[in-house]
């Protein structure tokens, strides 16, 4: 109980800090729209060094140079060069000390970004329990290399006058820094024979969603396909991964539905039905629901 009086208080004295202020308040940031910013983190170039501070989105930070010591929810954390640290959404996070020569690259991106990039769900697991459960990482220097030529790579693209397709190869560069930190995260897992038994009953239902998310939207089907309560089952998607399990279904059906109205030419009212949705109108709102443009708007895009 003290533990979370204490959390209240802290969250109602904290700092927010969304991608476009950091766009704004730091230097040097390379960003596109207010979904993506990378930048150079120093001690002189820090927004969480004064205060406590939430990012509204996910973030990560390498460290490439000098130590620090970070708190994470009010877990403190030393970090050293050759280390990922990992942010979620509403994350408490705090530069309790770091030394001056310290050097970090520094990554934010939105939700809706992510909601964007076409990652299956099975490969996105080992990066969303990363997030969710371990937020330290210490990688090889290989791999911090390979890292800091995309994070390069994309800094360029955002100041590019190539306008047509900058948003597109911006995502594909970022899909592949997002692919290659899943690589180094199922390096460093232990053996699977090692998971506990909320670990295997994660990826089972992660394995059910992928067969019948086209179908199914219902806590309760993937509870009874695994023999447990609609309860249990989302306690233990929420102990494990830290989003429920009605999201990650939520995110299986959009991210289907996106990549539909996107690539499959098929009519939205053949998608709903697709999708089982009792009608057009429904899958509409639904859609929107999620993800603040219609299928209509979405499907003009491209």
């Amino acid at each position: 109980m003290e533990g979370s009086k204490v959390m209240r208080n802290l969250r109602e004295g904290l700092h927010k800090v969304s991608i476009s202020r950091i766009k704004k308040e730091m230097n040097d940031v390379f960003y596109l729209s207010d979904d993506l910013v990378v930048t150079k983190l120093s001690p002189d170039n820090n927004t969480t060094s004064d205060y406590p501070a939430s990012i509204d989105g996910f973030s990560a930070v390498i460290i490439i140079a000098g130590e620090a010591t970070v708190s994470i929810d009010m877990q403190n954390y030393h970090v050293k060069p050759n280390t990922i640290v990992f942010f979620n959404p509403d994350s408490i996070i705090r530069t309790v000390k770091c030394s001056n020569n310290a050097q970090a690259y520094f990554l934010a991106f939105s939700r809706s970004f992510v909601n964007e990039i076409q990652i299956d769900l099975s490969t996105s697991l080992p990066v969303y329990m990363r997030f969710g459960q371990q937020p330290v990482m210490e990688v090889r220097q290989e791999d911090v290399d390979e890292i800091r030529q995309l994070f390069r790579m994309i800094m360029t693209m955002t100041r590019s006058d190539k306008s047509r397709y900058r948003h597109e190869i911006i995502r594909t560069l970022f899909t592949t820094a997002f692919y290659m930190i899943t690589e180094i995260i199922l390096r460093e897992q232990p053996e699977e024979a090692k998971q506990g038994r909320c670990e295997v009953l994660f990826n089972e239902f992660m394995a059910l969603l992928e067969q019948h998310s086209k179908r199914e939207r219902n806590v309760s089907f993937y509870a009874k396909e695994l023999n447990i309560t609609p309860k249990y089952l989302s306690s233990v998607v929420k102990e494990v991964s830290g989003k429920t399990a009605a999201r990650w279904i939520d995110e299986s059906v959009i991210l289907e539905a996106k990549a539909l109205l996107k690539y499959s030419g098929m009519s939205i009212q053949e998608i709903a039905y697709h999708l089982n949705f009792s009608t057009q109108s429904f899958f509409g709102k639904y859609f929107k629901q999620h993800t603040g443009t219609s299928p209509s708007h979405f499907k003009r895009r491209g």
